[in-house]
C-alpha cells in the first residue's frame, strides 16, 4: 500500500509539472505573475497604503471606499505568511494568530470533526465564526454550518481579513464572535508553479503540495481567467511515535476482559478473597492469561496504582495512573492523513460598460479520517453477558460464580477486541460550488453600483467504518454450548487475551459505510454609493437583499440503525458506534441597509468624525423573524491618530444538526479517579471509593455517599464501588425547540500611525483595541464531565443539598445492578451566557538599514500582534453561577484559553534574499480540573528564508519549532497526555519549497 500511495503522489506530481511546462510552450502570456498583495508586515494603515486606488470593500461593510480602514479591529495576514508557516494546510496559519483558539487541525483526530479542518474566533466555537471566501458565504461541510478550510484555494489566496464582534447585520447568522474573510487574486497574471515539502526532523510527518495556476486577459482585454489546481498529501503520526504520548489513553477495558458481578447475584466475600486477598465483591475483576483474576485497584489503596494480583506488564508513562492494563498510544493517531486535490477558476467578461459577467468554480476532491484504539464493548448497553455454562470459565472464576446465590446465572463481561484492529473512520470528500453574477455602475445615480450573483455549493461526504464488532455475532459465540468452535475456527476464549482465529475475525467485525449530502443556494442583490454630500463629506450608503436555503441529508448504514437486546438492556448492534438519520432544511430571507455618515471634519482635533449604521432584518423558516444592527464611530484627531469602536448586535440561528439531530450513542470520557494525596482532583465516577470527592477525609463524602445511594448504587456494593472505565455511554441529540442566540458586542481602541520624520520612526504603526462579547441563550450541551461535577457539588453551588432531582443529576442515571453510570444526556438546548474580554495589539515596524546610518543591507520590518484575554466565563444554565476559564486548559470543554498570546515575526529584506524569524508564546494556564497543577508558558522559534533565483524562480525553506520544544504533559487532558489543537506535537521540523513563474 505504501508503494501503491508513493507513485499515486509521484504521478500526480508529474502529471502537475508537464500542465506547467506545456503551459510555458503553449501560452502568451506576460512574462512575470501580479504582485500577491500587500507584505505581511504591513498595516491597513501603512503609509505605502496611501496610494492612487479604487474604491474598496472592507470586511466588515458592504459600502466601498478609498481609506482602506476599518471602524472595527481587523487583523490581516497574507500569502507570504501562509508560506512562512512550512504548512500544506491554511487553518496552521490561522491558528497561530492571537485571536484564534484552536480546535480542528491535523492533529484532531476526533470522530466529531470527521478530518474536516474548522477554526474559531475567541474560543467561541466554529459555528460562531463566519467564513467568507471573497466577501461571500461557502458551502457548509457539515449539520453544524461550519465551513470546511479544507475547500479553499490556497495558492490564490492574497490575503485573510479578520474582523472581532458580530458582523450579523452586515452578512447575516453565524458572525456573532467575527468574521474570517479569504481574499483571492483573480487578476492573476501568468503562469506559475509551487513545490514544497516537509518532514519532522525524526523522519515522519511527512507533507508536501505542488500547484499549477495560469492566468490572464482574454477577449482582447475585455475579460480576464484565472485557474488553479493543487495536489497536498500529509502523512500520518501515532502517538507512539512521541515519547510523551506513548504511554496514554488509559482505559479500564483491556484485551483481557473484565467482569463487574451484579448487585443481586453478588459472590461471597469469602470466595472472592479466596481468589483475590484484599479484594471487594463489587471490584472490576480482571482475568489474567494465567487463568486468575485481578482487580483494578486495592481495598481502600488511595496509592498504589494498577491493580491486586495484575500478572501482566505495567509500564508507567509520565502521569500517574490507577491501572497501566491497557493505552491506546499504539493505535490512536496524533496526525490525521490527508491526500486532497484542488481546483479553483474564475473569469469575467464587460458586457457593456456597466455590466461586467463572472463567475467563478470551486472544486475540493480529499480523503481523511481518524483512528482510535481497538474497539471497547463494556456496560449494559454495549457489553455482553456469559452463561455460565461456558467451557471457557477458568478454574478460579468458576470458584467465585459458584459462591453466588444464583450460581447459574449469567454474567457481564467488558472487553476490547485488537484483534480487529484499531477503529478506522475513512471520510472521503467531494464539494464543488459554482457562482455567477452580474456588476457594474448604475446609470445616472452617483457612483452607484451594483452586484447581483447566485451561487451553489453541494458537499458529498462518504464514510467508511472498520475495525467494529457485532455484538449479536459475538453474544452468539459466547453462547454455544462449545464455546463458539462449531461456529468459527476455535471459538471465542473471552478470559484474558487469546487470538481469534481469522474464521471468528471474519464472522464478528463488520463494516458500515454512510453517506452524507449538504447544499446551499444563495441569491444575493447588494447595491451601494453615495447619497449626497454634508460639510464634512459625502454620505455612503448600501442596501441589499438576499435568500439562502441550505438542505441536509445523512444517511447511516443500517449497521449503524439496528440494536440488540441483551439481558432486557437494549443497545447497538454495532459495538461502540451507532447513528441515526438526519434530514433538514431551513430557508432565511434578508433585507439589509448600511449607511455611512460623516459628522465633522477639518476642525481642531477633529480631522475626520463619522459614523457607520447597519441594520438586517432575517426572516427563517425554523425560528422565524430576528434582526441584528450595528452603530460604528470613527473620530481621526489628527493625522496618524484614530480612535474606533462601536456597538453590535448579533443573532445566530441554530444549525440543522442544532435543531434536528437523533439521538445517537457517544461515549464520552469522565477520565479515571485520581489518588487524594496531595490535591483532590475531581476525575472519574464520583461514587468511586477510589477518588477525591469519597476520599477518606473529605468534608462531604458522607453527602455523595448518600446521593450515590439515592441514585441507584446498590448499598450491598457502596462502600468497595469502583468503575475502572474512563468512558461512559450518553446520548446526544438536537432539539427542534431551539431558539437563536443573541450577542451583544462592544469594541474600542485606536490606531496610530508615526508621522515622524526620522527614519527610525516613520514608518512605524501601532494599535490597540478592547472587546467585549456577550451571548446569550447559548446553544450547546452539558459534558458528562460537568454533569458530575455539578451533580455532586465540586464546585460547592451548584447541588450544595446533594439533591437527586437536582437539574445536573438529572441528566444521567445508573444501572440499579451494579451502579455504574450508563447512561448520559447531552443534547442541545438554550443555555446560560457566554462572555469574553480582552485587548488585542498590533507593532508594525519597518526600516532601511542604510537610512539609520548602518551599512546598506537592505531592510528590517518587524510585526507584533497579541491578545491579553481578560475574561472568559460561561454559565450553563439559565440565572446559574458563571465559571471563569481564563487562564486554564480542561478536557471537559476542550480548551486552552491562555491569558497571553503573541505571534511575532521579524524579517530581513535585502534583495535577493528575504530571511525571517517567527515566534510563537502560548501564555501559561492551569489545569481546570487541578487547579495545583500550572502549565508553563511555551515559546516556539521558526525560521524561515527565501531566495530570488531569478525573474523566473525563487526557492524558500524553514525550520519550525527550532528548539524542539515538547508539549507539555498533563493529566487529565484532551488527548495525548496534553492539548492536541493547541501546543506542537510533531517537534522540529523542516520544509524547502519552490515557486517558478513564467
Amino acid at each position: 500500500m505504501a508503494d501503491v500511495s508513493f507513485r499515486s503522489r509521484l504521478i500526480t506530481s508529474s502529471v502537475l509539472s508537464g500542465l506547467a511546462i506545456a503551459a510555458t510552450a503553449l501560452t502568451a502570456l506576460p512574462a512575470a505573475a501580479q504582485d500577491q498583495g500587500p507584505t505581511a508586515t504591513q498595516s491597513p494603515e501603512d503609509p505605502e497604503d496611501a496610494v492612487e486606488v479604487d474604491s474598496i470593500v472592507v470586511t466588515g461593510s458592504r459600502i466601498a471606499r478609498q481609506d482602506y480602514s476599518a471602524n472595527s479591529p481587523i487583523v490581516t495576514v497574507t500569502q507570504e505568511d501562509f508560506r512562512a508557516t512550512g504548512s500544506v494546510n491554511i487553518e496552521s496559519l490561522i491558528n497561530d494568530l492571537p485571536q484564534f483558539t484552536a480546535l480542528g487541525n491535523a492533529a484532531s483526530n476526533s470522530p466529531n470533526l470527521a478530518g474536516q479542518a474548522n477554526v474559531q474566533l475567541r474560543g467561541l466555537g466554529a459555528t460562531r465564526t463566519l467564513v467568507l471566501l471573497n466577501g461571500r458565504r461557502v458551502v457548509p461541510s457539515n449539520a453544524s454550518s461550519v465551513v470546511d478550510l479544507n475547500l479553499l484555494p490556497t495558492p490564490l489566496i492574497s490575503s485573510i481579513e479578520t474582523i472581532t464582534g458580530g458582523a450579523s447585520s452586515t452578512y447575516g447568522s453565524d458572525a456573532v464572535g467575527g468574521v474570517l474573510n479569504f481574499l483571492l487574486n483573480q487578476n492573476f497574471e501568468g503562469v506559475q508553479l509551487d513545490l514544497q515539502y516537509g518532514a519532522s526532523e525524526r523522519g515522519d510527518a511527512d507533507a508536501e503540495a505542488v500547484s499549477l495556476t495560469i492566468g490572464g486577459d482574454i477577449a482582447q482585454g475585455r475579460g480576464s481567467a484565472v485557474v488553479s489546481a493543487t495536489y497536498s498529501n500529509r502523512a500520518s503520526v501515532l502517538n507512539a511515535d512521541r515519547s510523551f504520548a506513548l504511554i496514554s489513553g488509559f482505559a479500564g477495558t483491556s484485551p483481557l476482559g473484565s467482569t463487574v458481578f451484579d448487585a443481586n447475584n453478588l459472590p461471597t466475600a469469602a470466595a472472592v478473597n479466596a481468589a483475590v486477598t484484599g479484594a471487594a465483591r463489587g471490584d472490576t475483576f480482571g482475568f489474567n492469561n494465567n487463568g486468575t483474576l485481578f482487580t483494578y485497584r486495592g481495598a481502600r489503596d488511595y496509592i498504589s496504582p494498577g491493580g491486586i494480583d495484575y500478572e501482566g506488564f505495567r509500564t508507567p508513562g509520565p502521569l500517574q495512573q490507577t491501572d497501566f492494563t491497557y493505552t491506546t498510544g499504539d493505535r490512536n493517531y496524533m496526525i490525521i492523513p490527508q491526500t486532497r486535490y484542488n481546483v479553483y477558476a474564475a473569469a469575467d467578461y464587460e458586457i457593456t460598460a456597466a455590466a461586467e459577467l463572472y463567475a467563478d468554480f470551486l472544486f475540493s476532491q480529499y480523503e481523511s479520517g481518524n483512528q482510535l484504539a481497538s474497539n471497547p464493548a463494556t456496560g449494559p448497553t454495549t457489553g455482553f453477558r456469559i452463561p455460565s455454562t461456558n467451557p471457557f470459565i477458568p478454574a478460579e472464576l468458576r470458584g467465585v460464580l459458584n459462591s453466588r446465590p444464583n450460581p447459574a446465572g449469567n454474567f457481564r463481561l467488558d472487553k476490547r477486541f485488537n484483534e480487529l484492529g484499531p477503529r478506522r473512520q475513512t471520510e472521503n470528500y467531494n464539494v464543488y460550488q459554482i457562482t455567477t453574477g452580474l456588476r457594474g455602475d448604475l446609470a445616472g445615480v452617483r457612483d452607484w453600483t451594483y452586484d447581483a450573483y447566485l451561487s451553489y455549493g453541494r458537499v458529498e461526504n462518504g464514510t467508511v467504518y472498520t475495525g467494529y464488532l457485532s455484538r449479536s455475532a459475538l453474544q452468539r459465540l459466547l453462547d454455544a454450548p462449545d464455546g463458539g468452535a462449531s461456529i468459527c475456527a476455535g471459538g471465542f476464549n473471552p478470559f484474558g487475551s487469546n487470538p481469534l482465529s481469522n474464521a471468528c475475525i471474519a464472522n464478528v467485525s463488520r463494516i458500515a459505510k454512510n453517506t452524507t449530502t449538504n447544499d446551499q443556494r444563495v441569491a444575493e442583490l447588494n447595491l451601494q454609493g453615495g447619497v449626497f454630500t454634508l460639510p464634512a463629506g459625502e454620505v455612503r450608503a448600501a442596501v441589499g437583499a438576499a435568500y439562502r436555503e441550505q438542505n441536509y441529508n445523512f444517511v447511516p448504514d443500517n449497521l449503524l440503525l439496528s440494536t440488540f437486546t441483551l439481558n432486557g438492556v437494549v443497545g447497538p448492534e454495532l459495538a461502540g458506534n451507532s447513528g441515526q438519520p438526519l434530514a433538514g432544511s431551513d430557508q432565511v430571507s434578508e433585507l439589509y441597509g448600511e449607511i455611512l455618515i460623516p459628522l465633522l471634519s477639518d476642525l481642531p482635533f477633529v480631522r475626520k468624525l463619522e459614523t457607520n449604521l447597519g441594520y438586517r432584518a432575517s426572516k427563517y423558516e425554523t425560528i422565524g423573524r430576528v434582526s441584528s444592527y450595528k452603530a460604528d464611530l470613527s473620530w481621526e484627531v489628527v493625522d496618524g491618530l484614530r480612535f474606533r469602536g462601536g456597538v453590535q448586535r448579533a443573532v445566530r440561528a441554530p444549525s440543522i444538526g442544532e435543531l434536528f439531530a437523533a439521538q445517537n450513542l457517544s461515549f464520552p470520557s469522565i477520565g479515571v479517579p485520581v489518588s487524594s494525596t496531595g490535591a483532590r482532583q475531581f476525575s472519574g465516577d464520583p461514587c468511586d471509593i477510589r477518588g477525591a470527592y469519597r476520599a477518606p477525609g473529605a468534608p462531604d463524602a458522607n453527602a455523595v455517599r448518600a446521593l450515590c445511594l439515592a441514585q441507584n448504587v446498590p448499598g450491598q456494593v457502596i462502600d468497595s464501588f469502583t468503575f475502572s472505565n474512563s468512558q461512559v455511554s450518553g446520548v446526544t441529540g438536537g432539539n427542534p425547540l431551539l431558539e437563536e442566540e443573541t450577542a451583544e458586542s462592544f469594541t474600542v481602541g485606536v490606531a496610530w500611525q508615526s508621522q515622524f520624520a526620522s527614519p527610525w520612526l516613520s514608518r512605524l504603526s501601532a494599535s490597540i483595541d478592547y472587546y467585549d462579547i456577550a451571548i446569550e441563550q447559548v446553544v450547546g450541551t452539558v459534558s458528562t464531565t460537568e454533569q458530575l461535577r455539578r451533580c455532586y457539588n465540586q464546585n460547592g453551588t451548584s447541588n450544595p443539598t446533594y439533591d437527586p432531582d437536582n437539574i445536573f443529576c438529572r441528566l444521567f442515571s445508573r444501572d440499579p445492578n451494579s451502579g455504574q453510570i450508563t447512561n448520559t444526556l447531552e443534547t442541545n438546548a438554550n443555555l446560560g451566557t457566554l462572555q469574553t474580554q480582552g485587548i488585542d495589539f498590533q507593532v508594525d515596524w519597518s526600516v532601511d538599514l542604510g537610512d539609520i546610518g548602518a551599512p546598506d543591507w537592505g531592510a528590517l520590518a518587524l510585526n507584533i500582534t497579541g491578545t491579553k484575554l481578560q475574561e472568559w466565563q460561561r454559565q450553563d444554565i439559565p440565572d446559574g453561577p458563571f465559571t471563569d476559564r481564563k487562564g486554564t486548559v480542561s478536557n471537559s470543554f476542550g480548551l486552552t484559553l491562555p491569558e497571553w498570546k503573541f505571534l511575532t515575526t521579524l524579517n530581513w529584506i535585502q534583495d535577493p534574499w528575504n530571511v525571517g524569524v517567527r515566534w510563537r508564546y502560548q501564555g501559561s494556564v492551569e489545569n481546570f480540573n487541578n487547579r495545583s497543577q500550572v502549565i508553563d508558558a511555551i515559546h516556539y522559534v521558526d525560521l524561515n528564508a527565501a531566495f530570488t533565483v531569478n525573474e523566473m524562480v525563487s526557492l524558500r525553506a524553514g525550520v519550525n519549532n527550532l528548539t524542539d520544544e515538547q508539549p507539555p504533559v498533563y493529566s487529565p487532558a484532551i488527548a495525548a497526555n496534553t492539548d492536541p489543537s493547541t501546543y506542537d506535537l510533531i517537534g522540529r521540523r523542516y520544509y524547502v519549497g519552490l515557486t517558478a513563474r513564467f
